[in-house]
């Protein structure tokens, strides 16, 4: 299983190249490709949430914690100071003292977070928390899919952690970082099947705009230009 600092690098370079990508096409501007790089290389920890350590569990949460309530105080306009300060505050307090604890009452490592139905969910429970702080149609997909693809990437990486190469064999902990549910846990995976069934059921309304949008995505990402033009290079033109 590759360890906190391996994640968070390998979730940064997808994400860097995915952001890197939309701004090529100038779907993106550079603030929000700036965030999306950034939620994109967060969702690389979102597996491991329900970790058992608990120095990697507090710092997890605390970088939740302070990214939820930079996104509340982005999206409103508060009358004070004191007041921003006690929202913010209330935001991390919440995440710390209250999500967390049932978190790690209910939650067991690589167990059902770590599966792809969790990553769907996650997914599909961005696009309408995105959509719910008022978030455009076009950066609340975006930001799903960052987030299904840092998550992604995580459990990618720990399954290839789980095969040693040197003596041609699998560990004993192949198989069980990408499954699709966790069957140890019907409830709770059921649960998770049930939530992302549902967001899927409730984006039914955007359904239209969604699939225009990835159809144009499709179309450009056909013209993008990998390579530069080696005949007409900006600095062909200089004089000296």
């Amino acid at each position: 299983m590759a360890n906190f600092s391996t994640h968070l690098k390998a979730s940064t370079i997808v994400s860097a190249t995915f952001s890197s990508v939309l701004l090529s096409m100038a779907e993106v501007n550079g603030f929000q490709a700036l965030g999306l790089f950034i939620v994109g290389a967060l969702a690389g920890l979102l597996p491991d949430l329900d970790s058992d350590k608990s120095k990697s569990l507090n710092s997890l949460f605390s970088i939740f914690a302070l990214l939820a309530a930079g996104i509340v105080l982005l999206n409103n306009n508060f009358d004070s100071v004191i007041e921003t300060w006690l929202v913010g505050a209330m935001m991390y307090v919440c995440f710390m003292y209250v999500i967390k604890p049932i978190f790690e009452h209910f939650t067991v490592h690589r167990a059902t977070l770590h599966s792809i139905s969790a990553v769907l969910m996650f997914s599909i429970l961005t696009l309408h928390a995105a959509l719910l702080v008022g978030v455009t149609l076009y950066i609340a997909v975006l930001s799903s899919i960052f987030i299904f693809t840092g998550a992604i990437t995580h459990l990618i990486l720990d399954e290839c952690y789980s095969v040693d190469i040197d003596n041609k064999e699998l560990k004993a902990s192949f198989g069980t970082a990408m499954k699709m549910i966790d069957l140890r846990y019907p409830i709770t995976s059921l649960s998770q099947v049930a939530i992302t069934a549902g967001g899927i059921y409730f984006a039914q309304p955007y359904w239209t705009d969604i699939s225009s949008l990835f159809t144009t995505w499709s179309t450009k990402l056909q013209t993008l230009r990998f390579l530069p033009d080696l005949h007409n290079l900006p600095w062909q033109s200089w004089t000296w």
